[in-house]
């Protein structure tokens, strides 16, 4: 967790590699909802984990984003 957020720093890429990490948990939720597919506790995890890991990098991204915003507004 610690190794993603430091490699967070120096690699930013866009939003879209951060959105595509959220799909699979959304797919697999979409079709247990709308199907009599259950999915198992590895797809759970595997799935889980991608869209912890997106969401939260999609939160920091922001940040980022959210505070230059506000430097820059200071700066005038």
């Amino acid at each position: 967790m610690i190794a993603g957020l430091l490699g967070f720093a120096w690699v930013r890429p866009g939003v879209y590699p951060w959105v595509l990490m959220l799909l699979p948990m959304i797919i697999d939720g979409v079709f247990q909802a709308l199907t009599r597919y259950e999915s198992r506790n590895l797809r759970r995890l595997w799935t889980g984990a991608l869209f912890g890991y997106g969401l939260m990098s999609l939160f920091l991204l922001s940040s980022i984003y959210a505070y230059s915003f506000g430097v820059r507004l200071a700066e005038g």
